[in-house]
This record gives structure tokens, C-alpha cells and sequence, in this order.
């Protein structure tokens, strides 16, 4: 079983065991409470329903012999010396008593007359001999009240009896009473008024002194620990524990009786067992169905942490020792080692952010972003406040001559820049800075809406980045100002004012921070080249031809000055300029070349395009664009013209004997004379006409020596139209005529 699936099961398992044993012990003891409470309430209901009817019977005795006392016969004939003789009265007496006895429980009376000795009962009339026992009277003159009950053994009966003892006069003058009216109730009678219950316990009663004299249980007498607790007792109603007995009590204000009920603490505890065996039987049935739901549900439940552990193993992460820990344990490795790997794609993000962020302004600059989009992306990239007014200033360094520096530290120099203005203008002011097109553009966050103000604040935030820079880098940088706009598409319009601003520069000069809405429309428009620049750039162009790297220079500095004298708009003198560049193509393309492949750039046109100075174009004119194509013009030019010459000198030895000239040389070789003059002679050291005639006699010396022509045979094959011709061209060469020749040659021989 897989690990985490069995300590879902025994945890389960677990939970309900500890639930439903709580719950069945939560339940045996509230039911053995209930149990318990509701024994003691019965007892108590029933000790209270046994004491109202016994003191009923007793007050129902108590009136009937008070009433009997009060008759005026008992008034009239009680403290009389009665004798055996007065027969009617003693009658009337024994009639009134007799009448008692149909009072509920009344079991025998006597009127008893103190003073006299005599007394009158059930059995008659009896007179001397002490009727009454000194003793007993003695405890009933004791007694401080006039009307009261006792229970116990009857002195006079000599049996287990309750008393009503009542003494007459009921108000007496003197201390000493002279007549008792005994009243003595039937214990069997007042036994049958409790009520018993084998269920809820027995029930005694106890007389003032403590002592059980009634007991609904026949023989059965209370065990002496609970007498003793019973007379300790202080509290009127209460119940205890003791001899294994649950005791409730009630103590009567009317007699001062206790009634006590008395229950067997084995039998409410068979009772709770009872209960006992029911709860756990119950809570067994209801542990097994729990046991059961445990295991169907804990299998159903782990389904899905099965499914998740099997499709993250992919992820691996485990570490050794695997096979001790459960699923999850295994699932948090994994996670664990992918939330490693994507915090750090997301660090690697937050590196990135800047650049995205440079990414997303470069596009909102070349007018790539719409304004939908930047509001989607206006969060992400955490912008500055929307609604405010939005300015760029356009960054440019113009040269680094007389620095401390050289043109290949120009980017790190602008990312340098960046970095200042980054740090220098807050967050809060600026939408964001980045580098583009070797420019350091800002676009600032105005702080008002007023044109004038606005204006001002971007001129005060250009000048600070201007004296921040000139503070650090000792360089001299100008800076263009676009007009203030408010939708974020116009970024693209506001960065080409910054540019166009910048681009004064021309006739203005260097350090400046400029407004587009301060710059002039004069001279914006295009100019046509003047007669002055276009003889320079003609000369300047020919020299390329030729390979004159010193006139090529000499003329470009006089075409590009006579252009900025003009003080014409950049833009003109960046068109002008890109027009010789297209020229220059041409006649490198025409020997067979390109611009790119000399300079060493994928485009020369993107890398001119690029400049946004006339100091960095005629720099880039000198150093980057004219001597690689003088030095391939001039490699072209002299295989050129050792292959002219070449071809000149094959023509003059195919053609010697004909009317060959300079003329028709440069006709059929589609070259200027004075030229192909030029090449020749600078490849062959002498001119056409001097190689012609030099050739031409030495092919007379040749006929000379080895044939026998006539001079003037030989002078018609080198097409001289008269012999004297050719003699004097002969001896002008040699230093004699062409006899001389023939003579001294046949004499060496």
C-alpha cells in the first residue's frame, strides 16, 4: 500500500475511533446523569408527596383534638374531681373521644386529668394510682409549646406509637397544666399513606431526636452510618452517598421529622450498564461502518494525489533515501525544484524587465505600438502618472576631437549618458530613457499644462543633464527638444522634432540645447547644387578615377565647405552628401566592386544614415569611405592600365607597317587620347610615337642586315611615303643613314 494512502487510511481510522468513543462516552455519562438526576427527583417528588400526607393525617388529628378541647363539655367537666358516679359526664367525655377515632389513623385517645388522677380512654373511666407516669409527665411539662408529637415507645401502651400530646388548659394561668388530651395515631395507618417504589428506593422517617420510627420497608432498619449523617445534616432538603445508599432527605417545619428516601447505588449502577452495553454495542456498529466509509473514501480521495504524483515525476527533484517518505514528501521535492526553476525565470525576467522595457519604448519611438496596447502595458512596465504632458529630448554627442577619447568608445560613452540620466532625473518625472540610433532619448513627464511652463521645464531639465555630463565626461553633447504632446502615439512625431532640432547643428554650431518650435523654416526646403560645389565634386569625382588620393581629398574639403557656406538645412547637406555616396557606388560598381564589401558594413547607406552631424559625416567621408575606394580604384586603374598598354604595344607590332596613330588607338580602345597617352607612356617609360618609331627601326635594322630590300622597298613597308623620311628618322636614331648600316653590318661579316 502506498505510504501516504495508509497513513490516510490509519489517520481516518484514528479520527473516527477517537470521534465516536468520545461521542459514546459523552453519551453514557449525560444518560448516567439523567439517570441519576431523575432518581434523586423522584425520590424527592415522592418524600415530598409522603410528607404532605402524613402531616395531612396529623393536622386533620391535631384540629379534631383541638376542637375537642375547645368544646364547652371539656371546659365545663375536665378540672373537675370526677368520680365513678358522675356517669354522664364521664359519658359525654368518653362520646366526644369516641368521636376522634374517625379521624384518618387515630388508633386511641385519652383525656387525662393531672390534678385529679383520673382519665377517660377507650377502655373507660379509671381513677388513683397514678394514671399517668410521673416520669413522662415530667418530659411533657418539659416540652415549651403546648400542642406536640412524639413518636416512639408508648409509656403508657408499651408500644411503638405516634402521640399527639395537647395540654389543658391550652392557655394557662400558671406554670403547671392540669389536664393532657393524648391522642395515639396507628402506625399501620400512616405505613399505608407512603408510597414505595422498588425502582426509585425506601422512605423512613426520623423523629426530632434522630431516630427512625417509620419505615415503608417493613423490618428492614437504616444503617446506622446513615442515621448519623441524617442527624448531622444542617440543610433542610439535600441528599448523600453513604453504605453504598444514594440518600435524599427532607427535614418538616411542621414536627421537625426527617423523611428520607434511600436508593441502592447497585442498582442505579445495573441500570447504567445497562446503558453501557447498548453505547458500546452501538458505538461498535457505528466504528465499523466508519471504518468501512474510511476505506472506500481515503482510496477515493487519494486518486487525485496519485494522479499528481505520477504526472510530476517528469519533474524528477527526488533526492536519496525517496523510499522513505510518502507521496507528498516526493510532490513537494518536485514542486519544490520547479518553483526553484521558476524563481529563477522569474529573477531572470526582473533582469530582463529593463530591457523589455527599453524594447517596448524603442517601438512606441519608431510609432510601432498603438495606443490600445501601451494602455494594456501601461501597469506592467510601471509608467509614470497618465494624463500628463509628454516631452523627448533627443541626446547627441558632437564630437569627440580634442577628448580624451576615440570613436569605438562612442556607444559606452552614450550607455554611460544613459545611466546619468537614469539616476539624475527621478522615476517620477520621466516616462522612461533608452538608447536609439545613437541618440540617448528621455521622454519627460511634465509637471504643468501650461505651454510656457512646460517649455521651460524641459529646457531646465536638458541643461541639468547637459552641466551633469559635461561634470563626468568632459564631453560636449547637444540636445533637441520636442514640442509637448499628450497621446502616447505621438512619441514617434516628438522624437523626429528632438532630431530635427538637433540637426541646426549644422548652422548653429555645437553645445546647444534647442527647441523644435525655435528653430526656423528657412532653409528646410531642398537645395539644388550651385555651379561652385558641383566643379569640386566632378574634380573630387575624376580624381577617384585616376587614383589621386591627395586631389580626391583636396576637392572634397572644397565641395563640403562650399556646401555648409550655403547654411543649408542638414537635411539638404545629408541629401547632397548621400547622392556622392551613390556616385561613388557607381564607380566602384563600374570596376566590377561595392561599398559594402570595402567598408566592411552590411549597408553603407543604414551606417550614413546614422550620422547626425556634418562633422561625423565628412569624418566618416575621410576615414571610412574614400580610402578603401581610392585604394581599390587605384589597384583597378593599374591592372587597367597595364592591359591598355599591353594591347597598345600588341597593335603597334601587328600594325607597324600601316598608318597607325594615337588617334586611332584611342578609337578602337573607346579611350580619350591624351589618356591612353598617359597610360602608355607611364607603363612603357616613353610616349606612342616614340615606342612606334623605335619598333619601326628596328625592324629596318632587321631588313637591313638580313635582306637585300632596297632602301626605298623597305622605307614603303614601314608606310613612309618618302625614302628621305626615313633616312632621317634613321640616322636621327642610329647616328648614320641606312647605307652606313647595310656597309659596316656585310664588313663585320
Amino acid at each position: 500500500m502506498p505510504k501516504y494512502l495508509y497513513r490516510l487510511l490509519v489517520f481516518s481510522l484514528l479520527l473516527s475511533t477517537v470521534s465516536v468513543a468520545s461521542i459514546g462516552l459523552i453519551s453514557y455519562y449525560i444518560a448516567s446523569r439523567d439517570i441519576g438526576e431523575k432518581v434523586n427527583d423522584g425520590n424527592a417528588q415522592i418524600l415530598l408527596q409522603n410528607q404532605m400526607r402524613i402531616e395531612q393525617v396529623l393536622k386533620n388529628a391535631e384540629m379534631g383534638a383541638v376542637q375537642y378541647s375547645s368544646s364547652s363539655l371539656v371546659s365545663d367537666y375536665l378540672y373537675d374531681n370526677l368520680e365513678n358516679d358522675d356517669f354522664q359526664v364521664i359519658n359525654s367525655l368518653s362520646k366526644g373521644l369516641y368521636n376522634l377515632h374517625s379521624l384518618e389513623g387515630v388508633a386511641e385517645t385519652r383525656l387525662i386529668n393531672l390534678e385529679h388522677n383520673w382519665m377517660i380512654s377507650s377502655i373507660g373511666f379509671s381513677k388513683g394510682d397514678e394514671p399517668v407516669d410521673p416520669e413522662l409527665l415530667g418530659e411533657f411539662a418539659n416540652q415549651p409549646r403546648h400542642l406536640f408529637w412524639t413518636a416512639g415507645a408508648d409509656r403508657l401502651s408499651g408500644q411503638d406509637t405516634i402521640q399527639l400530646v395537647i395540654k389543658l388548659p391550652m392557655i394557662a394561668s400558671g406554670s403547671r397544666h392540669k389536664a393532657l388530651l393524648i391522642i395515639d395515631l396507628s402506625k399501620e395507618s400512616l405505613l399505608t399513606t407512603l408510597t414505595q417504589s422498588e425502582q426509585l428506593g425506601r422512605i423512613y422517617v426520623l423523629n426530632r431526636a434522630g431516630e427512625p420510627f417509620l419505615s415503608g420497608s417493613g423490618t428492614e432498619r437504616v444503617q446506622p452510618a446513615i442515621v448519623r449523617r441524617l442527624q448531622a445534616a444542617a440543610d433542610g432538603t439535600g441528599g448523600f452517598e453513604a453504605a453504598g445508599m444514594a440518600v435524599n432527605y427532607r427535614a418538616s417545619a411542621y414536627n421537625g421529622w426527617t423523611y428520607a428516601s434511600t436508593v441502592s447505588l447497585k442498582a442505579i449502577t445495573s441500570e447504567m450498564k445497562k446503558i453501557a452495553f447498548i453505547t458500546l454495542n452501538t458505538c461498535i456498529v457505528i466504528l465499523l461502518l466508519l471504518a468501512c466509509a474510511a476505506f472506500y473514501g481515503t482510496r477515493r480521495m487519494y486518486r487525485p494525489i496519485r494522479k499528481l504524483f505520477n504526472m510530476t515525476k517528469p519533474l524528477g527533484g527526488e533526492s536519496a533515501g525517496t523510499t522513505k517518505r510518502d507521496e507528498f514528501a516526493l510532490i513537494e521535492e518536485r514542486f519544490s525544484s520547479l518553483f526553484s526553476a521558476s524563481n529563477e525565470l522569474q529573477r531572470q525576467l526582473k533582469a530582463q524587465r529593463g530591457q523589455v522595457k527599453d524594447f517596448f519604448l524603442m517601438k512606441l519611438l519608431m510609432g510601432q505600438v498603438s495606443e490600445s496596447e501601451f494602455a494594456y502595458k501601461y501597469e506592467t512596465y510601471g509608467f509614470g502618472e497618465r494624463g500628463k504632458a509628454l516631452g523627448v529630448l533627443a541626446l547627441q554627442i558632437d564630437s569627440l576631437e580634442d577628448t580624451r577619447y576615440n570613436d569605438s568608445e562612442k556607444e559606452l560613452l552614450l550607455f554611460a549618458i544613459n545611466n546619468v540620466v537614469g539616476e539624475l532625473i527621478p522615476r517620477e518625472s520621466m516616462l522612461g530613457h533608452l538608447l536609439l540610433d545613437q541618440s540617448q532619448v528621455t521622454l519627460l513627464l511634465g509637471q504643468s499644462e501650461d505651454p510656457d511652463e512646460l517649455k521651460n521645464y524641459f529646457y531646465r531639465m536638458a541643461e541639468l543633464i547637459e552641466s551633469k555630463v559635461k561634470e563626468l565626461l568632459q564631453l560636449k553633447i547637444s540636445i533637441g527638444i520636442s514640442r509637448p504632446f499628450h497621446k502616447y502615439t505621438d512619441a514617434m512625431d516628438a522624437y523626429s522634432e528632438a532630431l530635427e532640432a538637433l540637426k541646426r547643428r549644422i548652422s548653429l554650431g555645437f553645445q546647444l540645447i534647442l527647441h523644435y518650435e525655435d528653430i526656423g523654416t528657412a532653409g528646410r526646403s531642398s537645395v539644388q547644387p550651385a555651379a561652385s560645389w558641383q566643379h569640386f565634386e566632378d574634380c573630387m569625382l575624376e580624381g577617384l578615377k585616376t587614383g589621386e588620393s591627395a586631389s580626391t581629398y583636396d576637392y572634397f574639403n572644397q565641395y563640403t565647405t562650399a556646401i555648409l557656406q550655403k547654411n543649408v538645412s542638414f537635411n539638404d547637406f545629408q541629401m547632397l552628401m548621400l547622392q556622392l555616396v551613390s556616385k561613388i557606388y557607381q564607380l566602384v560598381q563600374q570596376q566590377g566592386g561595392t561599398l559594402d564589401g570595402l567598408v566592411g558594413s552590411k549597408s553603407v547607406t543604414m551606417r550614413f544614415m546614422k550620422l547626425h552631424t556634418a562633422e561625423e559625416i565628412k569624418a566618416w567621408f575621410k576615414t571610412q569611405l574614400l580610402p578603401p575606394a581610392l585604394a581599390f580604384l587605384q589597384s583597378r586603374i593599374d591592372s587597367q592600365y597595364m592591359n591598355i598598354a599591353q594591347s597598345m604595344v600588341e597593335l603597334i607590332r601587328e600594325q607597324y607597317d600601316q598608318d597607325i596613330s594615337l588617334e586611332r588607338c584611342a578609337e578602337q580602345f573607346r579611350f580619350h587620347p591624351v589618356y591612353l597617352s598617359r597610360v602608355f607612356k607611364k607603363e612603357t617609360g616613353m610616349t606612342f610615337i616614340d615606342y612606334l618609331t623605335n619598333y619601326r627601326m628596328n625592324m629596318a635594322k632587321l631588313w637591313l642586315r638580313d635582306s637585300n630590300l632596297k632602301i626605298t622597298e623597305i622605307a614603303e613597308r614601314l608606310n613612309y611615303t618618302h625614302s628621305t623620311g626615313f633616312i632621317r628618322t634613321f640616322r636621327k636614331t642610329e647616328g648614320m643613314t641606312p647605307g652606313q648600316y647595310r656597309e659596316e653590318h656585310a664588313r663585320a661579316q
